[in-house]
């Protein structure tokens, strides 16, 4: 068989691309798919996850739609940063995504900072911010409490 491929997917905030690369780090091939963003209040960036899966789907099949898949050794995978989606115990999303670049938890953020300080930095390696995921839980238990008692676990969405 000759030499395979290695596909890397980037889902992104605004689209999934999917590149496939020689063994040697040469493109051969590429694929996009844009998808939406939801901003239901101002500082808000929501997606509906289902649309990760979907914007996967198109930017690989568009980009092994030149190449032989069978070829295709390897897939490399990259999400954006804290983004996250509550889900239930069978892996459905219960809401939208929060994404990374969301503010609504600027209240929460001062609140970490004030009850654990250094500790969650120490803990983290990062210290309480709006970028961080652990803010943002922490504004969905106090906004959205059935939410967060549905979760069976909060993650990067993937159909299975």
């Amino acid at each position: 068989m000759p030499a395979g491929f290695v596909i890397s997917i980037d889902s992104s905030t605004t689209a999934c691309k999917a590149i496939a690369w020689d063994l040697n780090g040469a493109p051969v091939a590429e694929g996009r798919a844009a998808y939406p963003l939801h901003q239901p209040q101002p500082g808000w960036h929501e997606q509906d996850a289902e649309d990760w899966w979907v914007g996967a789907c198109q930017a690989v099949n568009a980009c092994v739609a030149t190449i032989d898949p069978a070829r295709v050794a390897a897939f490399a995978i990259t999400h954006q940063r804290e983004s996250f989606v509550p889900v239930d115990r069978d892996g459905r999303p219960l809401r939208n995504a929060i994404l990374w670049n969301d503010e609504r938890s600027r209240l929460q953020v001062l609140e970490l900072e004030r009850d654990y300080g250094n500790a969650l930095h120490e803990l983290t390696g990062k210290p309480p911010s709006m970028t961080a995921s652990i803010s943002k839980l922490l504004w969905l238990a106090q906004h959205e409490p059935e939410i967060t008692t549905r979760a069976a676990r909060c993650w990067m969405y993937r159909r299975i």
